[in-house]
């Protein structure tokens, strides 16, 4: 693959990542700490099953974990997925936030955008600009100078909203200390309840809305928050698969990856025409019966290698990476390595057309590699 066509493209998609790393300080383990006093004086990104950080961050700050706690101040945006999220350190920039039971008590710059299951936006917390939320249960106690929109299923406001204030949820309720300086338009089955002291400075709009029939179905926000919790969980099963890969079929993936690499273009190419022409010769044997038996093996067999692909494109994506944007030709993919490379190769993909056509590429190269290496087994 050319230098200078691939050093584009990456350019092109890490513009729109959120966290464009230069020089940044990874670290990953079981469990993370960052204690206070100390200082990252540029940008963090941290993995493990916890993750603590009390100290600084002057950059950015990215955390894929189980229990994630951040009190310490961050200069930059905070990007963090987990299964339980604690943020109450100052954050200078946007706030995005994905997990299943999210405690939010600190000061926010920019916009706020978060996603999960249980969301909790305690009193004392400051957005500077506009919040989204989507999720189950949601409590939002907190202020924020802009738009808030919210989509959940049970939906408390005991806050501040110095803008319009939108909800689609199943039941909503404003506190007593709830003010709106805006308008208020909702969508719902019933009206809300409006307890005594909250204010709506604005016109409120009520929309009626037709729930479903069984009474357990989630509303539009916990689907929301379902989907979210699905990305994670496939993002998840994506980073065990290739930490497998890499561990327990090392020279296999090695050789993969570095044919993949050397022969980009080649095996793009070479994938593409399996893509195709393989479920078209698939079809053909259906004709006879001893045919039809060997089309569903191939069926099988070619979906495995789709699913593997899928898999090592995102190895072949950290590979290009360490050649192309780190200069390091001979670099040994490790596990923090693999995670980073996932989560960036995963994010890339919510880029319209340029991303998902970069991922394309990267996955033909890989399913062209991985084809013609299980091919030349079976022919050897």
């Amino acid at each position: 693959m050319s230098k200078k066509l691939f050093s584009i493209i990456l350019a092109v998609a890490f513009i729109v990542v959120p966290f464009l790393v230069h020089g940044a300080t990874i670290k990953g383990d079981k469990s993370y700490y960052l204690a206070p006093g100390l200082t990252i004086d540029d940008n963090l990104y941290a993995a493990g099953s916890d993750v603590n950080v009390s100290g600084q961050v002057a950059g950015d700050l990215f955390i894929f974990g189980g229990n994630v706690v951040v009190s310490g101040p961050v200069g930059g945006d905070l990007m963090s997925f987990g299964g339980t999220l604690n943020i109450n350190g100052k954050v200078s920039g946007d706030e995005r936030l994905a997990g299943g039971n999210i405690i939010i008590s600190n000061s926010v710059g920019g916009d706020l955008l978060v996603a999960g299951g249980q969301v909790s936006i305690l009193p004392g917390s400051i957005i500077g600009k506009d919040v989204e939320i989507a999720g189950g249960n949601i409590n939002y106690s907190g202020e924020n100078n802009g738009r808030l929109s919210i989509r959940g299923g049970d939906v408390y406001i005991n806050g501040k909203v110095n803008g319009d204030l939108s909800v689609e949820a199943k039941s909503i309720k404003l506190g007593p200390n709830a003010v709106i300086t805006g308008s208020f338009d909702y969508y719902s089955p019933t009206e809300a309840v409006l307890e005594q002291g909250s204010t709506i400075g604005g016109a409120v709009n009520f929309n009626k809305t037709t729930m479903p029939a069984k009474k357990d179905m989630p509303g539009a926000g916990l689907f929301l928050g379902f989907i979210t919790m699905g990305l994670i969980v496939k993002l998840m099963m994506i980073i065990i698969a290739a930490l497998v890969i890499i561990y327990f079929f090392r020279n296999q993936s090695e050789a993969i990856i570095k044919e993949g690499v050397s022969n980009f273009w080649k095996n793009t190419g070479k994938g593409f025409i399996f893509l195709v022409v393989i479920p078209a010769a698939i079809i053909l044997s259906f004709i006879t019966i001893i045919g039809t038996i060997l089309g569903v093996i191939a069926g099988f067999l070619y979906a495995i290698l789709l699913i593997i692909s899928s898999v090592v494109a995102n190895l072949i994506f950290a590979q290009l990476c360490m050649k192309y944007i780190f200069k390091r030709d001979k670099y040994e993919l490790n596990w923090w390595i693999v995670i980073l490379a996932v989560l960036i190769f995963g994010t890339i993909s919510f880029v319209p057309f340029i991303g998902w056509l970069f991922m394309f590429i990267i996955f033909l190269a890989a399913f062209g590699s991985l084809s013609g290496y299980v091919f030349n087994k079976f022919k050897n």
